[in-house]
Protein backbone atom coordinates (compact mmCIF):
# COMPACT_ATOMS: atom_id res chain seq x y z
CA UNK A 1 0.00 0.00 0.00
CA UNK A 2 1.33 3.43 -0.81
CA UNK A 3 0.96 6.39 1.50
CA UNK A 4 -2.21 8.44 1.19
CA UNK A 5 -2.34 12.01 -0.03
CA UNK A 6 -2.67 14.38 2.92
CA UNK A 7 -3.77 17.99 2.57
CA UNK A 8 -3.32 20.98 4.82
CA UNK A 9 -4.45 24.56 4.18
CA UNK A 10 -1.30 25.24 2.14
CA UNK A 11 0.34 21.89 1.41
CA UNK A 12 -0.21 18.63 -0.39
CA UNK A 13 1.72 15.69 1.06
CA UNK A 14 1.92 12.80 -1.44
CA UNK A 15 3.97 9.69 -1.87
CA UNK A 16 7.50 10.20 -3.14
CA UNK A 17 8.11 9.14 -6.75
CA UNK A 18 11.26 8.69 -8.88
CA UNK A 19 10.17 11.73 -10.90
CA UNK A 20 10.68 13.90 -7.77
CA UNK A 21 14.47 13.54 -8.01
CA UNK A 22 15.23 16.81 -9.83
CA UNK A 23 12.99 18.80 -7.50
CA UNK A 24 14.63 17.28 -4.43
CA UNK A 25 18.11 17.91 -5.83
CA UNK A 26 17.08 21.58 -6.01
CA UNK A 27 15.68 21.51 -2.45
CA UNK A 28 18.90 20.04 -1.03
CA UNK A 29 21.26 22.19 -3.14
CA UNK A 30 21.45 24.68 -0.28
CA UNK A 31 24.30 23.49 2.02
CA UNK A 32 22.24 24.49 5.06
CA UNK A 33 19.86 21.61 4.30
CA UNK A 34 22.59 19.07 5.13
CA UNK A 35 23.86 20.87 8.22
CA UNK A 36 22.29 18.40 10.66
CA UNK A 37 22.40 15.28 8.47
CA UNK A 38 24.95 12.49 8.21
CA UNK A 39 25.00 12.80 4.39
CA UNK A 40 25.93 15.74 2.19
CA UNK A 41 22.83 16.13 0.06
CA UNK A 42 24.33 18.98 -1.93
CA UNK A 43 25.73 16.07 -3.95
CA UNK A 44 23.01 15.07 -6.44
CA UNK A 45 24.23 11.45 -6.31
CA UNK A 46 23.49 11.37 -2.56
CA UNK A 47 19.98 12.74 -3.20
CA UNK A 48 19.46 10.11 -5.91
CA UNK A 49 20.41 7.36 -3.42
CA UNK A 50 18.04 8.85 -0.84
CA UNK A 51 15.15 9.06 -3.30
CA UNK A 52 15.76 5.50 -4.54
CA UNK A 53 15.84 4.19 -0.96
CA UNK A 54 12.63 6.01 -0.07
CA UNK A 55 10.81 4.95 -3.24
CA UNK A 56 11.89 1.34 -2.68
CA UNK A 57 11.14 1.33 1.04
CA UNK A 58 8.83 -1.40 2.31
CA UNK A 59 6.89 -0.03 5.27
CA UNK A 60 3.80 -1.09 7.20
CA UNK A 61 0.48 -0.16 5.54
CA UNK A 62 -0.11 3.58 5.53
CA UNK A 63 3.45 4.43 6.58
CA UNK A 64 6.27 5.60 4.37
CA UNK A 65 7.67 8.66 2.62
CA UNK A 66 6.01 11.83 1.37
CA UNK A 67 7.05 14.88 -0.62
CA UNK A 68 5.61 18.21 0.43
CA UNK A 69 4.17 20.35 -2.36
CA UNK A 70 3.66 24.06 -1.82
CA UNK A 71 1.92 26.01 -4.56
CA UNK A 72 2.34 22.98 -6.85
CA UNK A 73 6.12 22.73 -6.36
CA UNK A 74 8.03 20.09 -4.36
CA UNK A 75 9.41 22.01 -1.39
CA UNK A 76 10.32 19.25 1.04
CA UNK A 77 10.28 15.61 1.99
CA UNK A 78 9.47 13.61 5.10
CA UNK A 79 8.54 10.27 6.51
CA UNK A 80 6.54 8.44 9.13
CA UNK A 81 7.78 4.89 9.37
CA UNK A 82 9.47 2.42 11.74
CA UNK A 83 12.66 3.95 13.10
CA UNK A 84 15.99 2.69 11.89
CA UNK A 85 17.70 4.42 14.83
CA UNK A 86 15.47 3.41 17.74
CA UNK A 87 14.73 -0.12 18.95
CA UNK A 88 11.46 -1.96 18.45
CA UNK A 89 10.30 -0.44 15.15
CA UNK A 90 8.99 2.65 16.94
CA UNK A 91 7.15 5.02 14.57
CA UNK A 92 9.47 7.89 13.69
CA UNK A 93 8.80 11.16 11.92
CA UNK A 94 11.29 13.31 10.04
CA UNK A 95 10.75 16.33 7.83
CA UNK A 96 12.99 18.51 5.65
CA UNK A 97 11.70 21.71 4.10
CA UNK A 98 13.44 23.95 1.56
CA UNK A 99 15.17 26.78 3.44
CA UNK A 100 13.79 29.19 0.84
CA UNK A 101 10.52 28.91 2.78
CA UNK A 102 11.98 29.49 6.25
CA UNK A 103 9.77 31.47 8.57
CA UNK A 104 6.52 30.50 6.83
CA UNK A 105 5.74 27.64 9.27
CA UNK A 106 5.36 25.21 6.38
CA UNK A 107 7.57 22.65 8.11
CA UNK A 108 5.32 22.85 11.15
CA UNK A 109 2.27 22.37 8.95
CA UNK A 110 3.76 19.29 7.28
CA UNK A 111 5.00 17.76 10.53
CA UNK A 112 1.68 18.33 12.28
CA UNK A 113 -0.17 16.71 9.37
CA UNK A 114 2.02 13.59 9.60
CA UNK A 115 1.69 13.34 13.39
CA UNK A 116 -2.10 13.80 13.32
CA UNK A 117 -2.36 11.22 10.53
CA UNK A 118 -0.29 8.80 12.63
CA UNK A 119 -2.50 9.26 15.69
CA UNK A 120 -5.94 9.59 14.12
CA UNK A 121 -5.74 7.38 11.03
CA UNK A 122 -3.10 4.81 11.91
CA UNK A 123 -3.96 4.71 15.62
CA UNK A 124 -0.35 5.01 16.71
CA UNK A 125 0.27 5.18 20.45
CA UNK A 126 3.36 7.33 20.01
CA UNK A 127 5.42 9.12 17.39
CA UNK A 128 9.15 9.57 17.88
CA UNK A 129 11.62 12.03 16.40
CA UNK A 130 15.42 12.09 16.50
CA UNK A 131 16.58 15.70 16.31
CA UNK A 132 20.18 16.79 15.98
CA UNK A 133 21.34 18.33 19.25
CA UNK A 134 22.19 21.65 17.56
CA UNK A 135 19.00 21.92 15.49
CA UNK A 136 17.27 24.43 17.74
CA UNK A 137 14.51 25.25 15.23
CA UNK A 138 13.44 21.60 14.92
CA UNK A 139 13.67 21.06 18.68
CA UNK A 140 11.41 24.09 19.23
CA UNK A 141 8.98 22.87 16.57
CA UNK A 142 8.81 19.43 18.17
CA UNK A 143 8.11 21.01 21.55
CA UNK A 144 5.27 23.13 20.04
CA UNK A 145 3.80 19.95 18.52
CA UNK A 146 3.73 18.30 21.95
CA UNK A 147 6.89 16.19 21.72
CA UNK A 148 8.68 15.52 24.99
CA UNK A 149 12.48 15.39 25.12
CA UNK A 150 13.35 12.08 26.78
CA UNK A 151 17.14 12.22 26.49
CA UNK A 152 20.15 12.40 24.28
CA UNK A 153 21.94 9.68 22.34
CA UNK A 154 24.31 9.30 19.44
CA UNK A 155 22.42 8.53 16.22
CA UNK A 156 23.86 8.56 12.72
CA UNK A 157 27.25 9.27 14.31
CA UNK A 158 26.15 12.57 15.86
CA UNK A 159 24.42 13.73 19.07
CA UNK A 160 20.61 13.77 18.83
CA UNK A 161 17.74 14.48 21.18
CA UNK A 162 15.24 11.65 21.42
CA UNK A 163 11.69 13.02 21.53
CA UNK A 164 8.26 11.44 21.69
CA UNK A 165 4.67 12.60 21.29
CA UNK A 166 1.57 10.85 22.52
CA UNK A 167 -1.99 11.45 21.34
CA UNK A 168 -3.07 12.33 24.89
CA UNK A 169 -0.11 13.23 27.12
CA UNK A 170 -0.84 13.74 30.81
CA UNK A 171 -4.60 13.39 30.31
CA UNK A 172 -5.10 16.17 27.75
CA UNK A 173 -4.70 16.27 23.98
CA UNK A 174 -1.29 17.28 22.67
CA UNK A 175 -1.21 20.06 20.04
CA UNK A 176 -0.49 17.51 17.29
CA UNK A 177 -2.87 14.93 18.71
CA UNK A 178 -5.99 17.11 18.56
Amino acid sequence: MSVPVLRTPRLTLRGIEPSDLDALVAVFANPAMSEFLASDFTDPAQVAEMVAARVGSVDPPGMGHWVFEYQGVVAGVGHLHPSKGLPGDLPEIAYYFDRAHAGQRLGAEAAEALVRYGFHTLGLRSVWALIHESNVASRNLARRLGFLDVGGEIHYGRPHRVTVAFPVPHGRPSPAGR
